[in-house]
C-alpha cells in the first residue's frame, strides 16, 4: 500500500476496503485518461466524491513556427503585393529621376507660395 493512501484506509471501515480499492482504481484510471487532478472526499463506506477539479491540461500540439521553404528576400512577391517582374534595384537612373522630380516640385512650391506676409501695422 502506498503511504499516501493510508488516510483513506484509516477513515474507511475495514469491511469496505475492497470497495475503496475499486473506487481508487477507477479514479486512477480516470486521472490517467484525462490528465486532470481532483480533490476527493471519501466517506466511511469507501465511496469517493470529487469535490474540485483542476483545469484541463494544455494540449501538446500548440502552434509552432515553421519556416517557409523559400526565404522572402529571394522572392519578394511571396511576401508583398509586388509583382514578380518588379525590379528589385533601381540603379542610378532611378535615383537621378527621383532627385529631378523633387527639385522641380520644390521650385514650384517656392514660387507658388510667394514671400511671407508682413505683420500688420508695420
Amino acid at each position: 500500500m502506498h503511504p499516501a493512501l493510508r488516510p483513506y484506509f484509516d477513515l474507511v471501515w475495514p469491511l469496505f476496503w475492497p470497495w475503496l480499492c475499486w473506487n481508487l482504481l477507477r479514479v486512477a484510471a480516470w486521472h490517467q485518461r484525462t490528465g486532470r487532478d481532483a480533490l476527493m472526499a471519501v466517506d466511511r463506506f469507501g465511496n469517493i466524491r470529487i469535490v474540485r477539479l483542476s483545469d484541463a491540461p494544455a494540449p501538446d500540439d500548440l502552434y509552432t513556427y515553421e519556416a517557409p521553404p523559400v526565404p522572402r528576400w529571394e522572392r519578394p512577391a511571396l511576401a508583398s503585393d509586388l509583382p514578380v517582374s518588379a525590379p528589385t534595384c533601381g540603379g542610378p537612373a532611378l535615383i537621378r529621376s527621383l532627385y529631378g522630380v523633387y527639385t522641380v516640385f520644390y521650385m514650384v512650391c517656392e514660387r507658388v507660395r510667394g514671400p511671407p506676409l508682413a505683420p500688420a501695422g508695420s
